[in-house]
């Protein structure tokens, strides 16, 4: 029969032996054949079973970060497009209820979250030591928290659900409040963040540590604060991003395009990377499938496989391009400022003109970087869920709002991003890279706004931040004069762009239902108490 997101719990043990999501952190599988009645017993087996809450972040059916929520769910917006937007897809706005993307990302989300309900309320039958199981509670906790973090997110008010299903009998249940939503996020992570050690004690950054959760808090909040209209949320906000700031673990990387070769290599910088979507392998003969598609299909074309195929897919905006001043190292990594000879990654670089900004191609990630043998299409590269210069950003934002203009420390967390973002000294005023002094608190928002989006440029973050900040519709529907006044009519694809119609598809499809996604058409046919969002 179908189902809902609701009665999946049963098959959840039963799958465990073929999940991992930390690679360094479980080595070991479980038993083949287990019950729930009969297992959660030792800490190797709650382990086992915590890993499985992880893996939906990393999900193989591509529905989360290995290439949904990574890519396609945060486009289109002013900084990316997916560059034909000929097919159906949610970067398009032209997509439904039934959109099988769509359907599968709550169907992870929902799943993980059962999984970590399992979890919690076996973890007291097990034989482990209190230290283990404490540990163990807090991430499950934790990571049940960040999935309903997404799920309000994109989709509003949704199912609070705080037990596992037991049974596939009762799958009504309403939605609740967004408010109340992210109030038990926020206790969670709370809870969560009291008991979990620091990535120092991990060695990696694919387990959420005490500053990671610390750092999320601070981005629950800022969330919380602009969709719920409650600037109380703005001091919380400010004392969380504080925390991990004074924790003194954390710190900028000297040099910015280092943290991408990172990420693509397996290396792990527990200074700027707070919190990473661990992936391991290509997928060939893995018995994990702990594998990304990002990385395949962003980057700058190359058809040659034997040195990592990359489909450039998704292209900046020339509004993006032209965010960046001269010196700003970071434009150039970002976004691609050249092509390959034929496709060819192995033959020679072509420059793009310096008047060409629209439909370049993003490379943030590039797979040359990789350490293991290239598969076509999949590859190990971990996807930044938080990094210390957000934490940074995050502060500033939150420090301008609750002083009422920008303070001192405002302007230094602010500069201190700028200035690695030109390869200068930190901690070293510079004319050249710092921000004008003296602005107002409305001033300023707009400068961290922007400074967002130079910094964490196509990390996911801009869409859902233009949502918070309430000017989502407006930004979209502004790049429609801006795309037909400065961007070239015709196509050429061979350098990246499909040309102004194509361009302007995503922005002339978004509309006031675009606000929110649409509850899935799997989930309002099986859940007779659920309600569909406006304008879907």
């Amino acid at each position: 029969m179908k189902k809902s997101f609701l009665p999946k719990t049963l098959g959840l043990l039963l799958g465990l032996s073929c999940l991992s999501s930390c690679k360094d952190f479980l080595n070991t599988l479980p038993e083949s054949t287990i019950a729930p009645q009969t297992y959660y017993k030792t800490e190797a087996q709650l382990t086992a079973a915590l890993m499985a809450v992880y893996s939906e972040m990393g999900n193989s059916d591509e529905s989360t970060y290995s290439r949904f929520l990574s890519l396609e769910a945060p486009s289109a917006n002013d900084e990316q497009l997916l560059r034909s937007n000929a097919a159906v897809a949610v970067s398009a706005y032209n997509f439904d209820p039934s959109y099988a993307n769509l359907v599968n990302c709550w169907t992870d989300l929902y799943e993980g979250i059962n999984r970590a309900n399992a979890l919690l309320e076996n973890i007291d039958k097990s034989q482990a030591s209190a230290a283990a199981k404490e540990q163990i509670r807090a991430e499950a906790l934790f990571l049940r928290a960040y999935y309903y973090f997404i799920l309000v997110g994109y989709w509003g008010d949704v199912p609070l659900k705080l037990s596992s299903t037991t049974s596939a009998q009762n799958v009504n249940i309403s939605r609740t409040p967004a408010a109340d939503v992210y109030a038990q996020i926020i206790n969670d992570m709370t809870s969560a963040e009291a008991v979990l050690k620091n990535n120092t004690d991990w060695g990696n950054t694919g387990r959420i540590s005490k500053t990671a959760a610390a750092g999320m808090l601070a981005r629950v909040n800022l969330h919380a604060a602009g969709r719920l209209g409650d600037a109380s949320k703005y001091t919380a906000a400010r004392t969380w991003a504080l925390k991990v700031m004074n924790s003194g673990l954390h710190a900028l990387s000297s040099d910015y395009s280092q943290i991408f070769k990172n990420e693509s290599a397996d290396i792990y910088d527990l200074k700027e990377c707070l919190w990473e979507v661990e992936f391991n392998g290509n997928g060939v003969g893995n018995v994990y499938r702990e594998i990304e598609r990002f990385g395949s299909t962003l980057g700058i074309p190359n058809n040659n496989e034997t040195v990592g195929f990359m489909q450039g897919q998704y292209v900046a905006t020339g509004v993006q391009f032209q965010r960046y001043g001269t010196g700003d190292l970071r434009r150039d990594w970002n976004i691609a400022p050249f092509t390959y000879t034929g496709q060819d990654a192995t033959k020679a670089q072509i420059p793009y003109a310096a008047t060409y900004v629209w439909g370049r191609y993003i490379a943030k990630w590039r797979r040359q970087y990789q350490t293991i043998a290239f598969a076509k299409n999949f590859g190990p590269t971990n996807w930044p869920l938080l990094r210390y210069s957000d934490v940074l950003l995050m502060f500033a934002e939150a420090d301008n709002e609750v002083n009422g203009g920008p303070t001192t420390d405002s302007y230094l967390a602010l500069n201190q991003v700028r200035r690695r973002g030109y390869g200068l000294p930190i901690n070293t005023v510079s004319t050249v890279a710092d921000t004008r002094a003296g602005q107002s608190k409305a001033d300023f928002l707009t400068t961290l706004k922007d400074e967002r989006a130079r910094e964490l440029a196509f990390e996911g973050l801009r869409k859902l931040d233009l949502l918070r900040w309430g000017t989502f519709l407006t930004v979209m529907k502004g790049m429609v004069p801006i795309i037909t006044a400065q961007a070239p009519s015709a196509s050429n694809s061979g350098i990246g762009y499909y040309g102004r119609a194509a361009t302007l598809v995503p922005y002339n499809n978004v509309s006031q239902r675009d606000l929110l996604w649409p509850i899935p058409s799997t989930e309002i046919s099986l859940n007779k108490s659920m309600t569909q969002n406006t304008g879907w």
